[in-house]
């Protein structure tokens, strides 16, 4: 990645958990003193937003082997929006995701719709001054990437009220399908682990004592929750090798 340092939105170690819907009322219960709701879903009508991603990926799914497999450098290349139709005008990025061991950079820019539509046709931005999509735009063509599966889901974020630099974010009703639109017409969707809701924690310093006393007290474990990984694997069943399941 060439792109000026400028251009980083935030470098962070981020830690995924899987909550049955019980437990996941007691643990935002157990939470609730030291949070507050972050905008989007402080403004949203039922408390969470919707967040829609448009994976890339190679003919054969490189980047998912590479994910599936543990590489410890890996990088995810999407394009995601806040919004179900294009009419809307809904806000749309463009993302690159950086693993490196532990660590996760994220570069992003905002992008229009009518931007958006023209790339996904013609491969190529009209806008070629913000150093993201040009980069976006490189990496597509140097390693053939395609618009591969979209994933959704209902999201819920919060800040600590400490206003330290951790977020915490709980996923609701995540879904994906094979397609290369952002806002497809006609869609079959697959559901992702039902009845279970997926937390993050996104942190740049330590996880401080009562959010570990949490985790404890409610036998919160570790698991690699890749909603890319899962989403093609549940839009592309032809590509599960029986192994994957146990990783």
């Amino acid at each position: 990645m060439n792109i000026d340092e400028r251009f980083i939105e935030t470098s962070r170690f981020e830690r995924k958990y899987r909550c049955p819907i019980n437990q996941y009322f007691s643990v935002k219960s157990a939470l609730y003193p030291y949070l507050k709701k972050d905008l989007f879903t402080d403004k949203s009508p039922d408390k969470k937003y919707l967040v829609r991603s448009l994976y890339y990926d190679t003919y054969d799914y490189r980047l998912f082997m590479e994910k599936v497999n543990g590489n410890s450098d890996r990088i995810k290349f999407r394009i995601r929006t806040y919004g179900n139709d294009a009419v809307e005008s809904p806000d749309i990025r463009v993302e690159m995701k950086v693993r490196q061991a532990n660590l996760t950079t994220k570069y992003g820019a905002y992008i229009t719709w009518e931007d958006c539509d023209s790339f996904l046709h013609h491969r190529q931005w009209d806008n070629r001054n913000d150093p993201v999509l040009v980069e976006f735009e490189r990496q597509s063509h140097l390693l053939n990437l395609f618009p591969k599966t979209l994933v959704e889901y209902q999201r819920e974020g919060y800040h600590t009220i400490d206003g330290n630099d951790i977020r915490i974010t709980f996923d609701h009703r995540i879904k994906s399908a094979s397609t290369n639109q952002l806002f497809p017409e006609h869609i079959f969707w697959h559901i992702h682990h039902d009845q279970m809701v997926v937390m993050e924690i996104k942190h740049q310093s330590s996880i401080p004592a009562w959010l570990n006393k949490v985790i404890k007290d409610y036998g919160l474990r570790l698991v690699a929750n890749s909603k890319f990984v899962y989403g093609v694997q549940a839009s592309q069943p032809d590509l599960i090798h029986p192994a994957w399941s146990h990783r």
